[in-house]
């Protein structure tokens, strides 16, 4: 499985524990055990195996945490005599391929085009505005019940932007949903590390090392 590209991350977090050995498997099975007593509502787990560079390079093995539009992937392996853990927060992008961009709008112009002379300028309008509509108002309808993946839709030309408007706008409490689902997330982590830590006898990390980096993740949804 390839991994998501640099631009859908929101933020990420790493630390190298010096002269300290555990178990992927230990670390990632007390991660989640951490999670499900946090409670986090509308989470999955699951494991996956991303390619350390190349198509034909070794694979590594992350815990997958999602939430709506949003995964943690949380990696904990050995390196050297010690033990390296991070965690990369992505927003699933909706993308589409340009050539199929490009016929995709053509499509949709032809339909558009072929109401206003089947109808008239007058109704065709409004034929069309109800039919697109009433097509968003269903996608966002069934993607909330789980029985749709509404990327599709977003990564539609025209379509896409106006859905993203009128049903996944950048609130506030949309913002403050992706920062607890990263804060209970980060916190499942640092439980683990401490823990893990404590039980050797190794010193527990400083302040400044569990602080993660934003990038840059309001000016992007400004844009």
């Amino acid at each position: 499985m390839a991994a998501q590209g640099l631009d859908s991350v929101v933020s990420h977090w790493s630390t190298l524990i010096e002269n300290f050995q555990a178990s992927p498997l230990a670390f990632y099975q007390g991660v989640e055990a951490a999670l499900s007593r946090r409670q986090v509502p509308e989470t999955k787990n699951s494991r996956v195996d991303y390619q350390e560079a190349g198509i034909l390079s070794a694979k590594r093995e992350y815990l997958h945490v999602t939430r709506e539009s949003f995964s943690f992937d949380v990696c904990g392996a050995p390196f050297g005599t010690g033990f390296f853990v991070s965690w990369w927060l992505t927003e699933d992008l909706p993308t589409m391929n340009p050539i199929l961009r490009a016929l995709v709008l053509i499509c949709m112009l032809i339909v558009a085009l072929w109401m206003l002379v089947s109808f008239g300028f007058t109704w065709g309008t409004v034929i069309l505005l109800v039919v697109v509509f009433g097509g968003l108002v269903a996608a966002n309808t069934l993607a909330a019940d789980g029985q749709f993946d509404d990327k599709y839709i977003r990564a539609l030309p025209l379509l896409g932007p106006l859905y993203a408007w009128l049903f996944k706008p950048a609130t506030f409490y949309r913002l403050d949903t992706m920062e607890m689902f990263q804060t209970a997330v980060h916190n499942a982590v640092l439980e683990v590390i401490d823990t893990m830590t404590a039980e050797k006898g190794i010193r527990a990390l400083t302040e400044s090392a569990r602080k993660p980096v934003m990038r840059e993740f309001y000016a992007r949804k400004a844009a």
